[in-house]
């Protein structure tokens, strides 16, 4: 479920150009009521220019319509809670946590933070830009029995704030007594742990994400398997030959090597591959950038084409069909395939 409720995704923008670009909530004075009229994120007559065509566009995506966008179920937002290194947390930290309710803080239901003045937008924008888009309780690319593990911190090299938070991944409760451990925020890309334990949101991340999934996640997955995870990520079918067919005949040790010569800041995102990742781009400034993405894929004409960019990046763009290609359709089918859409 992709976070596409349009008031979520103007607070996240608001965020970004209010906060990470140097500007301040008002202070003072009494703030006044803000008048924001909210764009609509998904266009049919948009999405199909929004990007810049690949050199060979036949290759280029054809994202899903409007109408099918907005069938998609708005992502709720959970009270977050931090994490903390072994040995850090405070004591009882985790029997506090499993006596707490779930408190939730925006929905498509009518709950949602107050949104009256430049500071409760830039607050909300805050809370939208730290929030989970996925869940583990223990198991997944990144899981809950992996940030209570010291090994996994010393394997992957993860940095830690002065106070033994780990700041890309929260807590989140959504049922009393059952703690879920919420990744892949935008936060989790752009925050950086600074050499003395203080922390940047917006900045070019530091979070070793290759380096964390081969310590559990995918270091025993069987290699097959774990080409066709590859495959789904990365691969460009309409390319001869296609980029991941290097990694096709290797081993999992093989494959996780490779990951693991990836350094924090950083990443083979999709639309790149394990032997070319893209460094992380910070995000400060980023109102004033013509072109979006570390590649300039998207160019920027407005706050909602920063709306749009956010919504393929937390999932849309798996959903695109790229020459008949589509890396959300399951792995058992056939080259992950379906009939060319003209």
């Amino acid at each position: 479920m992709m976070i596409q409720i349009a008031s979520k995704r103007i607070a996240a923008t608001t965020f970004l150009s209010a906060v990470l670009l140097g500007g301040q909530a008002p202070s003072g004075q009494a703030p006044e009521p803000t008048k924001v009229t909210v764009p609509r994120t998904w266009h049919d007559s948009i999405m199909p220019t929004l990007e810049v065509p690949l050199a060979n566009p036949i290759g280029s995506p054809k994202q899903i319509s409007a109408d099918y966008y907005y069938k998609i179920p708005v992502r709720p937002i959970y009270k977050q809670y931090p994490v903390y290194a072994p040995g850090r947390e405070p004591a009882g930290y985790k029997d506090w946590l499993k006596k707490q309710d779930p408190v939730l803080l925006w929905d498509d239901a009518g709950t949602k933070p107050e949104l009256k003045t430049d500071a409760d937008w830039i607050r909300a924008g805050e809370m939208v830009f730290s929030a989970p888009i996925g869940t583990a309780v223990e198991q997944g690319f990144i899981a809950k029995a992996d940030v209570e593990n010291e090994g996994w911190y010393k394997h992957s090299g993860m940095p830690v704030t002065q106070n033994g938070t780990l700041p890309f991944v929260y807590y989140i409760i959504r049922e009393k007594g059952n703690i879920e451990l919420g990744s892949f925020s935008c936060a989790m890309c752009h925050t950086r742990v600074m050499p003395d334990g203080s922390t940047i949101k917006g900045a070019q991340g530091n979070f070793p994400f290759e380096r964390a999934g081969t310590y559990s996640a995918l270091s025993h997955v069987p290699a097959p398997v774990l080409f066709t995870l590859i495959e789904q990520l990365y691969g460009a079918p309409w390319l001869n030959p296609d980029p991941v067919e290097r990694q096709k005949n290797m081993s999992t040790e093989e494959m996780t090597k490779v990951f693991e010569t990836i350094p924090p800041g950083v990443i083979s995102r999709h639309r790149s591959s394990n032997f070319n990742p893209v460094q992380v781009p910070d995000l400060i400034g980023v109102k004033d950038r013509h072109y979006l993405d570390r590649t300039g894929l998207q160019p920027q004409h407005s706050i909602g084409d920063l709306m749009r960019y956010a919504a393929l990046n937390q999932g849309g763009d798996l959903l695109a069909n790229f020459d008949g290609f589509i890396a959300a359709i399951s792995p058992s089918s056939k080259n992950f395939r379906t009939p060319r859409i003209r």
